[in-house]
C-alpha cells in the first residue's frame, strides 16, 4: 500500500470521529457563554492531561498482544484491572481535594475525578484493539466519546437547558462511561477470563513498566499542544480562553492529513532500511506540506467567515489568533512524520520527547511575556513561535541523521502530483478504498 493510499484509508476512519469532535465544539461554543466555555475547555484539558497515563497503557497493551504473543482476552482483562485501580486512586484524590476545597467549582473537581476511571480503561482496551489490527474497535476507543457526547449535549445541555460549564462537563463525563461500555462490549472474552482466572500481577507489572516512559513522553507532548490554552485561561481569564479555544480547534483540524500520513507510514518506517525510511519520510512531509499549506492559506483568508459559520459571530474576535495559528500549525505539521523516523527507525524516542519539551518551554516563556500585554492573541504568537523554532530543530536533526537534502522535504515533485491523479481516477472508477479493511473489528 502506498503512503498516499494508506493515509487515505486512515483518514477515512479519522474523518468520522473528527466530524463528531467538531460538532461537540460547535454545540458547546453556541450553548455556553465565553467564560463557561473557557472553564469547560480548561477542565477537559486538565482531565485528559492526567489521563495521558492511559496512552501509556494503550501502547503497552498493544505491544503485549502483537509482539508478546499474549491472548487478547488476557491482556484486556488485566489492563482493565490496572486501569480501574489507577482510576480509583485518582478518584479518591479528587474527593479528598473536594473535601479540602471550599471555593467555587467544587462540582467540576468531582466530575474530573469521576471521568478518569473509564477514560483510562477505554484507552487500554483501544491499545488491545490496535495490537490485533482491529481498526474499527480502535477507532471507536478513540472517538467513541465524541459520538456519545454529541447526543448527550443535545439532550442534557440543549433540551434540558443546562447551558453551564458544569452541565457540559456532566455530558462529557457521561460520554466517557457510555463509550467505555461500548468498547468493552466489542471485546470478546475478557469478562470470562476475569471470572475463571486470577489477575496476572506479573503481566500488570510489565504493562506498568513498559508504559511508564511512553506515559511521560505522552504527558509532555499533550501539554506541548495544550499549555497555551491553560496559560490563556490563567493570564487572560476564562472568557478569553473560551474564544481562543475555538481558534485552536479550527487550526488543529489542519493536522488531520499529517497525522493520517504518520499513522499509515509508522510500521513501514520501522521495517525499512535507513535510506528507504528517509525517502518515505520525505515523501510524507511533502504530501503533508502540499495539503496543509493550501488548507492553512484558505483558512487564513477566510478566518472570520469560518469562525462565524461554525461557532457564531461572537467568536470572530479570535480571527487574528486563528490566522497566526494557521501559520504555526502549517510549520509544525510534519512533526508527527519526522517523529516516526526518530522513534521507530533510529530507536531514539527521547528525541521527539526533547523536541516536545523544548516547544512547551518556549511556549510558556513567550506566553507569559505576551498574554498579559496583548491578550489571548499572545497565546497564538507563543504557539507559532515555538512551533517554528522546534520545527526547524526537528528538520536539522533529521537531515543530520539521514542522506536526505532539505529540498527533498519541500520541493513538490511530478510524481507527488501524479499520486493524487491516480487516486482521483480510482474515485472516478468507484474504487478509492480497495485496501480498506471491513469495519467489523475483526482485523481481517
Amino acid at each position: 500500500m502506498t503512503v498516499l493510499r494508506g493515509s487515505l484509508v486512515t483518514l477515512f476512519y479519522r474523518l468520522t470521529g473528527t466530524t463528531f469532535w467538531m460538532l461537540t465544539s460547535v454545540i458547546t461554543a453556541r450553548a455556553l457563554n465565553l467564560a463557561d466555555l473557557g472553564v469547560y475547555v480548561s477542565t477537559v484539558i486538565v482531565i485528559q492531561a492526567i489521563g495521558t497515563v492511559a496512552a501509556s497503557f494503550a501502547s503497552a497493551t498493544g505491544y503485549f498482544v502483537s509482539k508478546g504473543g499474549r491472548a487478547e482476552a488476557e491482556v484486556a482483562a488485566n489492563s482493565l484491572i490496572l486501569s480501574f485501580v489507577v482510576g480509583g486512586v485518582l478518584l479518591v484524590g479528587s474527593v479528598g481535594t473536594l473535601l479540602a476545597y471550599h471555593g467555587d467549582g467544587r462540582g467540576v473537581v468531582l466530575l474530573a475525578g469521576i471521568a478518569l476511571p473509564p477514560l483510562i480503561a477505554r484507552y487500554a482496551l483501544g491499545g488491545v484493539a490496535l495490537g490485533t489490527n482491529a481498526l474499527w474497535r480502535y477507532n471507536f476507543s478513540v472517538h467513541g466519546p465524541a459520538y456519545a457526547n454529541v447526543g448527550l449535549l443535545v439532550i442534557w445541555v440543549l433540551a434540558f437547558d443546562q447551558r453551564t460549564a458544569q452541565g457540559a462537563l456532566t455530558a462529557w463525563v457521561l460520554a466517557q462511561y457510555v463509550s467505555f461500555v461500548g468498547i468493552a462490549l466489542m471485546h470478546r472474552g475478557w469478562a470470562a477470563w476475569l471470572v475463571h482466572r486470577r489477575p496476572d500481577w506479573r503481566l500488570i507489572g510489565s504493562i506498568v513498566s513498559f508504559g511508564a516512559v511512553i506515559g511521560v513522553a505522552g504527558f509532555i507532548s499533550y501539554f506541548n499542544y495544550r499549555i497555551d490554552q491553560l496559560l490563556v485561561a490563567w493570564l487572560d481569564g476564562t472568557a478569553g480562553a473560551g474564544a481562543y479555544s475555538r481558534a485552536v480547534t479550527v487550526a488543529e483540524a489542519l493536522w488531520l492529513v499529517s497525522t493520517s500520513i504518520a499513522i499509515a507510514s509508522y510500521a513501514s518506517v520501522g521495517t525499512m532500511n535507513r535510506h528507504e525510511a528517509a525517502a518515505l519520510t520525505t515523501t510524507g512531509v511533502r504530501h503533508t506540506l502540499l495539503v496543509v499549506v493550501i488548507g492553512a492559506a484558505v483558512t487564513l483568508l477566510a478566518a472570520p467567515l469560518v469562525l462565524a459559520v461554525l461557532f457564531g459571530d461572537r467568536y470572530t474576535g479570535a480571527t487574528a489568533s486563528l490566522r497566526i495559528l494557521c501559520v504555526g500549525t502549517a510549520l509544525f505539521a510534519p512533526q508527527s512524520i519526522l517523529a516516526n523516523y526518530f522513534t521507530v527507525q533510529m530507536g531514539k524516542p527521547w528525541i521527539s520527547m526533547s523536541v516536545a519539551a523544548t516547544s512547551c518551554l518556549i511556549n510558556v516563556v513567550v506566553s507569559i511575556l505576551l498574554i498579559p500585554r496583548v491578550g489571548y492573541v499572545g497565546g497564538a504568537w507563543a504557539t507559532t513561535i515555538s512551533y517554528a523554532l522546534v520545527g526547524g530543530m526537528s528538520v536539522a536533526i533529521f537531515l543530520a541523521n539521514s542522506d536526505s537534502r532539505l529540498s527533498d522535504l519541500w520541493r513538490i515533485r511530478r510524481e507527488d502530483i501524479g499520486a493524487y491523479v491516480r487516486v482521483a481516477r480510482g474515485v472516478w472508477a468507484r474504487r478509492p478504498f480497495d485496501q480498506l479493511p471491513p469495519p467489523t473489528g475483526s482485523g481481517v
